[in-house]
């Protein structure tokens, strides 16, 4: 068991509620602690989980110091088991002193428990981070989960009221989390989603026929990923895309219970000659697919929950990879004025897909645009130089009291 020993320096204490497998948010919080941990090696991450890691995430746990995991003990009721994982993460703040701990917390959401949870531990500096604006019912917009937008509505202020600080991965989001929280002021810090540069070797494209175009979609196709507009907006030019003598491919990758739309949509327009939907696929055929593609498909669905900005994981591994992409949002890391990025207008309308063609052509012609769009991810990308940002902001808060 982990006693926090005296230190003349303050810990940070990262707590996540997670899956029990090693998927897209397991792996970037790993990253993100890695990062931290040797800026500040008084860092400490705990995982919080409903079931025990599988045998891959306990694999990562065990392969470093300063990983703890937290597993409910209940399981039926999720009430219950809500409950007890607040419950847990107390108990392992009576290890750490108020008064050189900062508590940085991946949202768990308002309601409340977590209401309770933090008036329990009111004497901590807690740090939220957040992925997205949790309430689009006051951005005019319905995702679907409105159990979670009525609690934003009933605990929200009162939650962040509760709050030392917050990290939003946009301004937008940043921006979202201060005005909810009404007069009192709070400080916030946009950082974008950082990414591990080295899990993503740099693509070798395999295409040299200039009038063949490989599009690869990577997601799960829910509507807010947009691949409907994609169907769609091929359908559109079909005629003007066959008279230009292109060869047009489309490869998605990834599943959903959504997905099931877009196969739906490629037969209404009789496409099934152009997508093809490849299911998930391993980390080696992967690497083959992004050899493959000539272009890759960003988020292009986002205004449907009302955002503006985006922070994507699926853009920062274009940029990683080298693979030039479209998409219909803003990324506070990735300008649309970087050459490697075409921009479609953010709205459920069909788009010129002639455009993007024309756009990949010319990024097909530039084989030195991949080597640019590396360097890019390890300027602005990398987990390191993230959360040297964010260690600044937590070390800024110690540092006002």
């Amino acid at each position: 068991m982990h006693i926090k020993q005296a230190m003349s320096e303050f810990s940070i204490l990262y707590f996540a509620f997670v899956g029990n497998h090693f998927g897209g948010v397991e792996q970037k919080i790993m990253g993100q602690f890695d990062a931290l941990v040797k800026i500040h090696p008084q860092t400490y991450l705990y995982l919080v989980s409903t079931d025990a890691p599988n045998d891959a995430l306990n694999k990562e746990i065990h392969a470093r110091e300063n990983i703890y995991s937290l597993v409910n003990t209940i399981k039926k009721n999720p009430f219950k088991r809500r409950r007890e994982k607040f419950s847990m993460i107390e108990k392992e703040l009576q290890k750490y002193s108020p008064k050189d701990t900062v508590i940085y917390f991946r949202y768990p959401n308002a309601d409340f428990l977590f209401l309770k949870f933090l008036k329990n531990i009111s004497e901590y500096k807690i740090i939220t981070e957040h992925q997205e604006i949790e309430n689009t019912f006051l951005k005019g917009k319905f995702n679907g989960n409105y159990l979670r937008n009525f609690f934003e509505l009933i605990w929200g202020k009162a939650v962040r009221n509760h709050i030392s600080g917050f990290v939003g991965v946009t301004e937008e989001i940043s921006n979202f989390q201060t005005r909810i929280n009404g007069r009192q002021f709070k400080p916030s810090i946009s950082i974008g989603n950082p990414i591990n540069i080295n899990a993503y070797p740099l693509r070798s494209p395999s295409n040299d026929d200039v009038k063949r175009i490989n599009i690869l979609f990577v997601g799960s196709g829910f509507k807010t990923h947009g691949l409907f507009r994609l169907i769609t907006s091929i359908a559109k030019y079909k005629e003007a895309i066959s008279e230009k003598g292109f060869n047009l491919k489309v490869k998605v990758v990834g599943n959903s219970a959504e997905m099931s739309f877009n196969k739906n949509l490629v037969l209404k327009y009789q496409l099934e000659d152009i997508f093809e939907f490849c299911g998930f696929k391993t980390k080696n055929e992967l690497n083959k697919l992004f050899d493959w593609a000539d272009i890759g498909v960003g988020s292009l669905g986002l205004h449907r929950i009302g955002l503006n900005e985006s922070s994507t994981l699926k853009a920062r591994e274009y940029v990683c990879r080298g693979l030039p992409f479209f998409w219909s949002t803003r990324d506070i890391d990735i300008s649309n004025e970087c050459d490697f990025i075409h921009s479609v207008e953010p709205n459920d309308k069909e788009f010129d897909i002639l455009g993007v063609i024309n756009f990949a052509i010319k990024m097909k012609a530039d084989n030195s645009i991949r080597f640019n769009m590396r360097q890019h991810a390890s300027t602005y990308l990398s987990n390191e130089v993230k959360m040297k940002n964010l260690f600044q902001f937590l070390n800024k808060q110690m540092s006002n009291d």
